[in-house]
């Protein structure tokens, strides 16, 4: 009996091999720029976004594990471009001792995995470091150093250093990055890592991640690497929207502007959302604002939504009213409808018609990169150019190549009032697995 060979990742000029690829916010702007010789497959643990993944025509691997793979596999081997953005780790709870304990742990380790010159004083020092990391009560520390791990076996054991890296996750993680971009120009790459605000690229969310990207340049390690410049205003609590620099007659939601250092006005949720949301509303966010639990962030459907997480469903929504002092007026017998998963990935950039699968969506859509930023990220980091405005039409108006599950039907779910249960799958996860990408925004 002959059985199908596994997903592979094809020969291709920018060959993406995506780490904890979660449900294709990287993957899928890989796809959109595929013209440009571009093919990504991910490595995913999670069984459900597994089956979001596949339901959108994704490549992903065979083996589920991050930690069970390297660049020698052969489903991954021809890849020239690592991506991945590790689950939070435990230290991004800012300020606490545990917390700052966990960082100096991965700094430390992180170290220990730099300058080797040669396979067998790689594998030496990985298996100590795997060792302390698998006694840890936190496996997500391990997790952190997968990618150098992969990076350095790319260079040491495939003999083939991976060309472009790159790496994103929430703001917190940003001390990793610094470091990592140290540990990678002693390696041979140009890198450097930065802050960026997913608002500032069009995505109707306010969002900020750590991003770090490298270029495999042996010779000119201390060079700028190029990132993303800005293409729409920055939100800030009070500020007046920009008026638009496109007039956008051709229908184009997120028009985009690269001359003359105009930025377009940030994009909206109502302008997100304008197919479903026909009435101005405000959102009640699920988080306190300023410590205070019972002080709820509000943001009016004019402005970009808040960082949409897990929780996402548990965000409040009513008609946009006032009094005659011109304060916000909320009443509970008002409350709209709660956003659907359409309108949830919708606020992260996804297309409307993004085949969402399984129970945990709000989780997938609250844990995935925006895939507008990653159009963003990846054109700067492969093509070192901006992105192509007719990429950001093809995201929009993107479907999967199969029918999918009308939207509709999940829209008609009951709210999420609690988080999703952990599945009898993951509760087994060995400590070197990888899961699905955590949220802690």
């Amino acid at each position: 009996m002959t059985h199908p060979s596994p997903p592979s990742l094809p020969p291709a000029k920018f060959g993406i091999v995506d780490l904890f690829a979660g449900p294709g916010g990287l993957d899928i702007a890989a796809t959109i720029m595929k013209d440009e010789g571009v093919e990504s497959i991910g490595v995913e643990w999670d069984e459900a976004t597994r089956a979001t993944r596949a339901a959108a025509g994704l490549l992903t691997t065979e083996v589920k594990d991050v930690a069970a793979l390297g660049p020698c596999d052969p489903s991954v081997v021809e890849a020239t471009v690592l991506t991945g953005g590790p689950p939070c780790q435990s230290f991004s709870v800012a300020g606490s001792r545990k917390g700052h304990q966990a960082l100096d742990d991965v700094l430390r380790l992180a170290t220990r995995l730099a300058d080797h010159e040669d396979e067998a004083s790689f594998d030496a020092a990985w298996k100590e470091v795997k060792s302390e990391t698998d006694a840890m009560s936190d496996d997500r520390t391990g997790f952190v150093l997968q990618p150098l791990r992969w990076i350095m076996e790319a260079k040491l054991k495939r003999g083939r250093p991976y060309e472009v890296v790159v790496l994103e996750q929430v703001q917190t993680v940003m001390p990793v990055w610094q470091h990592f971009v140290k540990i990678l120009r002693r390696t041979g790459y140009a890198a450097e890592a930065h802050m960026l605000h997913t608002e500032d690229f069009g995505v109707p969310q306010t969002r900020r991640r750590a991003v770090l990207v490298a270029q495999f340049d042996p010779e000119n390690v201390e060079r700028k690497v190029l990132f993303p410049q800005a293409t729409h205003q920055r939100y800030r609590k009070g500020a007046e929207r920009l008026p638009p620099v496109h007039d956008h007659r051709d229908g184009s939601l997120f028009r985009t502007s690269h001359s003359g250092g105009d930025v377009e006005p940030w994009v909206s949720m109502g302008d997100a959302l304008s197919a479903t949301r026909a009435r101005e509303f405000v959102m009640v966010s699920n988080y306190g604002s300023g410590g205070d639990p019972k002080n709820r962030g509000r943001r009016e459907s004019e402005e970009p939504a808040p960082t949409i997480t897990g929780k996402v469903r548990r965000n409040r929504l009513y008609p946009l009213k006032r009094d005659r002092a011109g304060e916000l007026v909320i009443k509970k017998e008002d409350e709209l409808p709660r956003l659907s998963f359409e309108e949830a990935g919708l606020l992260q950039s996804f297309p409307a018609e993004y085949p969402w699968r399984s129970t945990d969506v709000a989780q997938q859509i609250g844990n995935a990169i925006p895939p507008r930023l990653s159009l963003h990220i990846l054109s700067m980091a492969l093509l070192r150019k901006p992105p192509q405005e007719k990429w950001f039409e093809l995201l929009k108006e993107w479907r999967p190549e199969t029918p999918a599950v009308p939207v509709a039907a999940l829209r008609s779910a009951p709210p999420q009032t609690s988080p999703p249960p952990v599945s009898s799958s993951a509760a087994r996860r060995p400590l070197t697995g990888a899961p699905a990408k955590s949220s802690a925004k």
